[in-house]
């Protein structure tokens, strides 16, 4: 049983017409890789929103948000999204969206549930984005293309209080279950591959540090902000014609006067992460378990030496599991939400690492898990023979 399912009984007293599983989108390397135009290794997994909707005999629309536990109604006519919508404008943006494309909406019932409820807020406009296009577009028949989808998730951007990150969008609609996805974010050319690192002997894990948003949301948020500053004004100096993403880490020491240390810094870890993905993607073609837990220690390496985000808990995690002799590579990766470590090992890894879970929660009183990973697919209808885990 959905759980979103008894959510939206319990709240409307009916059964909803259509029923949304919306994965979250996962960036193993390149969350940084928009500041230079470069590459994205990305994939999906089970830890995303689930939407129930049923449609009203009114104009309104009331979203109830389980996972936080807020509820939230607007009405149709005079649509706008405000300064203080927080989260509903996520919600507003597209359905604003959709009626400046000409679409009459009806008034609507919806419950969502599910962990990228508490993620940021460009991660939550893109699962907001592209669950409520593809069940308006069942729901409604409204025959709306891929592109049509896409083009409509774009404009809610200039209605909303903040971003969807195209990238985003696409894994969402795009992925197939198991699969890894590359990205070119100067052209958005994708290509995609089975993950490798799945069979008797070697698996992949997430790592969830358990830590609440804030510990290195406004940390990350600021180191994101500086680093895209920077990398424009490196752009700026450049001849015209050539790339961002294939400046040379070399020529950042002529830099000094154009951005402050740690501003370089950031640039460095943008334009090697970038660098990384490409390794990184090759690795994996080859099946090469060895050089893609180099280039993922490496990334780590990055992470603590050039952007300094971290924090007690995740270094604690990280040093224990590189310490265990059943583990190849570990690095942080981006999820929308902090403190989420992607681990190479070998298959019962999780069985062993219970103790070091236990000594974490008694230290720092956080609890973690630690779970075999295998990517999911991309956002779908839920049917009733379908299973889901939340």
């Amino acid at each position: 049983m959905y759980r979103v399912l008894v959510h939206h009984r319990n709240e409307y007293g009916e059964e909803p017409e259509v029923v949304v599983d919306v994965p979250g989108v996962m960036t193993i390397l390149g969350s940084y890789s928009d500041f230079c135009d470069g590459y994205a290794l990305m994939c999906t997994n089970t830890q995303g929103l689930r939407l129930a909707i049923s449609r009203r005999a009114d104009n309104t629309v009331k979203v109830y948000n389980h996972t936080i536990q807020d509820r939230k109604k607007f009405q149709l006519s005079g649509l706008k999204c405000k300064s203080d919508d927080k989260w509903i404008s996520t919600v507003k943006a597209v359905f604003i969206a959709l009626q400046h494309d000409g679409i009459a909406l009806p008034g609507m019932d919806i419950s969502i549930t599910g962990r990228t409820a508490h993620s940021d807020y460009d991660t939550l406009a893109a699962a907001v984005a592209a669950g409520f296009l593809i069940a308006f577009n069942d729901l409604l028949d409204l025959s709306l293309s891929l592109n049509d989808m896409l083009r409509i998730a774009h404009a809610a951007n200039a209605y909303s209080n903040g971003s969807s990150r195209l990238r985003d969008l696409l894994t969402l609609f795009i992925i197939k279950k198991k699969e890894l996805v590359l990205f070119d974010l100067e052209t958005y050319n994708y290509e995609t591959m089975e993950n490798p690192f799945d069979n008797d002997e070697i698996t992949t894990y997430i790592l969830d540090c358990g830590i609440p948003k804030n510990i290195l949301y406004e940390e990350e948020r600021k180191v994101q902000e500086e680093t895209k500053v920077t990398m424009e004004l490196i752009r700026k100096t450049m001849e015209k014609g050539t790339r961002l993403r294939d400046y040379s880490t070399r020529e950042l020491k002529y830099q000094r006067g154009l951005a402050g240390e740690n501003a370089l810094r950031y640039a460095n870890f943008t334009l090697s992460e970038s660098s990384r993905v490409l390794k990184a993607w090759d690795a994996l073609k080859h099946c090469d378990r060895n050089q893609f837990s180099k280039i993922l220690l490496e990334q780590q390496d990055g992470i603590y030496e050039d952007l300094e985000v971290t924090s007690p808990e995740v270094e604690w995690l990280i040093k224990r599991a590189n310490e265990n002799p059943h583990v190849y590579a570990s690095s942080l990766i981006s999820m929308g939400l902090s403190g989420h470590i992607l681990i190479v090992g070998e298959r019962g890894l999780a069985e062993q690492f219970e103790d070091k879970l236990g000594e974490y929660e008694r230290i720092f009183d956080f609890h973690a898990t630690l779970r075999p990973f295998s990517p999911t697919g991309g956002v779908r209808i839920l049917r009733d023979d379908d299973s889901i885990g939340q």
